[in-house]
């Protein structure tokens, strides 16, 4: 297997991606001319709840206030306990509304949503994975191909793009592209391990050209 057929593999992928793409794009443009963001909208569950929090918070920090005014008009040597009342009214503040923040954070995504985070995905590993692989494989750079491997371990949205894509596991396709950019003949035992668990195929088509024959 020479360069050309590793392009081409290279080149499939680029293709699917794009299509994968348009697609989230067209299906998107639909959804808009329908009406359905709206929808969506319309039907989610208005959620108060905040509001009632708020109020909540108010009532304990004005009991609060109370509390330290009354204190100050009792006779000398008779006090309220203000520090335990002050931790109920941080618990009774802080915890709703760390609980509401966590619960907004779990809303499930609308089908707008997953698509728009489809075509988000199709495109990290397009412009920052395939379109960098193919123009170093077409000019042999080995030195381009360590630097994508770093982009592949040092750059977490890529690497979740990569695997949400199902492109493959980022680390190995990392240490592939370690492999190929500074294969000696020694290494051609770690090739063959590292060919058995690659799943990339544009990657495999690449590495295989280093032990074939």
């Amino acid at each position: 297997m020479g360069r050309e057929e590793v392009l081409e593999e290279i080149d499939r992928r680029i293709k699917r991606l794009r299509a994968e793409m348009e697609l989230a794009e067209e299906r998107l443009r639909y959804l808009d001319q329908i009406g359905a963001p709206s929808k969506y909208r319309a039907l989610q569950r208005k959620d108060y709840s905040v509001y009632y929090l708020l109020l909540m918070a108010v009532w304990v920090l004005l009991g609060f206030l109370a509390l330290m005014a009354i204190s100050h008009r009792l006779p000398y040597g008779f006090n309220f306990p203000l520090l335990p009342y002050l931790l109920i009214v941080l618990v009774v503040i802080v915890l709703p509304l760390a609980y509401y923040y966590l619960s907004r954070r779990e809303e499930p995504k609308t089908p707008m949503d997953e698509l728009e985070e489809r075509e988000r995905l199709a495109r990290l590993v397009l412009s920052l994975f395939y379109q960098p692989l193919r123009e170093a494989v077409e000019k042999d750079d080995r030195k381009a191909m360590e630097n994508l491997a770093e982009e592949l371990l040092n750059n977490p949205l890529l690497a979740e793009a990569v695997e949400k894509t199902k492109e493959g596991d980022p680390k190995v396709m990392a240490y592939a592209l370690y492999l190929y950019a500074t294969y000696r003949p020694e290494m051609e035992e770690d090739v063959r391990e590292t060919l058995s668990i690659l799943g990339n195929r544009p990657l495999r088509a690449l590495l295989s050209t280093l032990v074939e024959g």
